[in-house]
């Protein structure tokens, strides 16, 4: 074998280590680092061919390489400080929900111990006639409300938790959906919304959810922030008792 073939053989042998380094994972390390390409460059350059040992272009092509790789290094360690400083920032102002009232993408209702949210949406225009179908976990239908005709604008209609034999459901999330016709039986499309106050912000796999009304809300489905009850009830005082129910003093001396 001819000195340029052994030199081919042993690139070709280098090359495929590295390639072999790719596919397999090493205890500790997953990743090819700075030295893995370091490594297939010295042997390169070592078994370069004898009778043009200083190529120019390929020595150009090596030292770019090695300067793309560089700052792909840098580019990587920069991201992933960056992504720290992004986590930090994002579970520090999560906490700027607690309080506020949201509005969310509706169409799920809450009971707990009997008791439940209400069912709102939004109707464009009047309609002859409004119907409410609330669905389980399953789709099976649970109850069914005849609301009959509404004007149009933002309802919420109550629901007493019970079933359409006025049995009890159990405790948990449900659907519901709301359909509505106008008095020539043409469609209305009708939007569907929840609205609550925050009462808490917990995190998931380091990402931040807000509690409302019991159920958990990814931020990204909020449409709507506002302080209203705040806006609402901050200036309230309590309203002093009345006279009469207030407690008489105590006689000083028993009647005679």
């Amino acid at each position: 074998m001819t000195e340029v073939s052994q030199s081919q053989a042993a690139i070709r042998q280098a090359s495929t280590s590295l390639t072999n380094a790719t596919t397999r994972r090493e205890p500790g390390k997953d990743t090819l680092g700075k030295e893995d390409f370091l490594n297939l460059l010295m042997t390169q350059v070592t078994h370069q061919n004898p009778l043009n040992p200083m190529d120019s272009q390929g020595m150009m092509d090596q030292l770019t390489a090695m300067g793309s790789l560089e700052q792909l290094i840098n580019l990587n360690k920069r991201m992933d400080e960056f992504n720290a400083t992004q986590g930090q920032i994002v579970r520090t102002t999560a906490y700027s929900f607690l309080d506020k009232d949201i509005t969310i993408n509706g169409g799920r209702a809450a009971v707990t111990d009997g008791a439940s949210t209400g069912l709102q949406f939004t109707l464009p225009r009047e309609a002859a006639s409004v119907n409410v179908f609330i669905t389980d976990n399953d789709g099976g239908t649970v109850r069914k409300i005849n609301l009959g005709q509404m004007a149009g604008g933002s309802h919420v209609v109550p629901w007493d938790a019970r079933d359409d034999d006025s049995d009890p459901v159990a405790s948990g999330s449900y659907s519901y959906n709301v359909t509505a016709q106008s008095g020539d039986n043409q469609s209305i499309p009708v939007e569907l919304f929840m609205r609550g106050k925050v009462s808490g912000v917990k995190f998931i796999d380091g990402r931040p959810v807000v509690l409302m009304n019991g159920q958990t809300v990814q931020p990204k489905d909020i449409l709507e922030i506002s302080n209203r009850s705040e806006r609402l009830f901050s200036g309230r005082e309590p309203r002093p008792l009345m006279e009469e129910l207030q407690p008489k003093a105590a006689l000083a001396s028993k009647p005679e």
